[in-house]
């Protein structure tokens, strides 16, 4: 009997970590896309223009 309940135990605790784990991987895959826009200041007119 107390194999049965380590092993559900266990179980749980793996199936716990894997739904974790999926949903941060979710969550990184969000940032990714999100683009970065690179900016450089024009020093004639002192406004931030995106670098070529």
């Amino acid at each position: 009997m107390k194999f049965v309940v380590l092993i559900i135990v266990i179980l749980f605790v793996l199936l716990f970590f894997k739904i974790l784990t999926g949903r941060i991987s979710k969550s990184n895959t969000k940032n990714q896309n999100e683009t970065t826009i690179d900016l450089e200041k024009d020093p004639k007119t002192k406004e931030y223009k995106p670098k070529e």
